[in-house]
């Protein structure tokens, strides 16, 4: 280590998802138009209602399968695929149309029949019963939708778009795949492991926090402690996590070569 090049210096171990929280409960009507807050459902042993027996339903009973989910397709014809899953037990088909006491109990629908006004009052029913509904013809009108997904080993990607124009399955299908194509061919790992903790030296470059190399903001966002300078931009400070130690050395009232000493002692006790 060479302590005149210091500019700042990142610690990082073993980094943690700190996932954001709202404890508030609002009111407010729902926005069809706001963003989406991505999470994965649990479904094993739930009750998932499919309204439609055609592809669109086709295409997504088999990943509600998997997921162990006690899927109900209600229809009054499905497709050969579907009716096999009925025959083999997999699935429970409901041979008519669409009741509103359908939903009861379920944690999930999805809304895939080709009638809109079918469509509606699934989703309808759902609002009303606290359900999430996806809607095939109309994914603004759904409380959820489908992302595009993909796996590769243990790790399952999706995809989503947050505004109504990014929401279009094709642009959300071609990341995905980019993404997929990173991990096949190794430019993206998915099975780094824990990394073992390390010190990280980041310079500041020209004070522009746009300018900041893709390595240096990357060691930032998996570091557990920051000993920032004066040279240090604040606005890339001010965009680390909440449980992230941050140590301003700028702040000390002493000149710049205690600052360095102090840096130096830091740098040794946290790591």
């Amino acid at each position: 280590m060479v302590p005149t090049l210091v500019r700042w210096v990142s610690l990082r171990h073993v980094p943690e998802t700190v996932a954001e929280q709202n404890d508030g409960v609002s009111d407010a009507p729902f926005d069809r138009a706001g963003p989406t807050y991505p999470s994965g459902l649990r479904l094993a042993g739930r009750k998932v209602l499919v309204v439609g027996g055609g592809q669109v339903a086709q295409r997504r009973v088999p990943g509600l399968i998997t997921a162990g989910a006690q899927v109900y397709v209600v229809s009054p014809q499905v497709t050969p695929a579907l009716e096999g899953l009925a025959d083999a037990g997999e699935i429970t088909w409901l041979r008519r149309r669409f009741e509103d006491t359908d939903l009861d109990g379920a944690w999930y629908a999805i809304a895939a029949t080709d009638d809109a006004a079918v469509n509606d009052a699934v989703g309808r029913s759902a609002e009303e019963r606290l359900t999430f509904c996806v809607r095939s013809d109309d994914a603004s009108a759904g409380s959820a939708w489908t992302p595009a997904v993909g796996r590769h080993g243990e790790v399952t990607i999706a995809v989503l778009g947050d505004q109504r124009q990014s929401r279009d399955p094709r642009r959300t299908a071609a990341l995905r795949d980019r993404i997929l194509e990173g991990l096949h061919s190794g430019e993206l790992e998915s099975d780094a492991g824990p990394r073992a903790a390390g010190v990280v030296l980041i310079g500041g470059g020209p004070g522009d926090p746009a300018l900041i190399t893709v390595a240096g903001r990357k060691a930032l966002m998996e570091a557990d402690v920051v000993v920032a300078d004066r040279l240090a931009p604040r606005e890339l400070l001010g965009d680390l996590s909440s449980d992230v130690e941050l140590i301003d050395v700028a702040k000390l009232p002493r000149g710049r070569s205690a600052q360095q000493e102090e840096i130096n002692r830091l740098i040794v006790d946290r790591a």
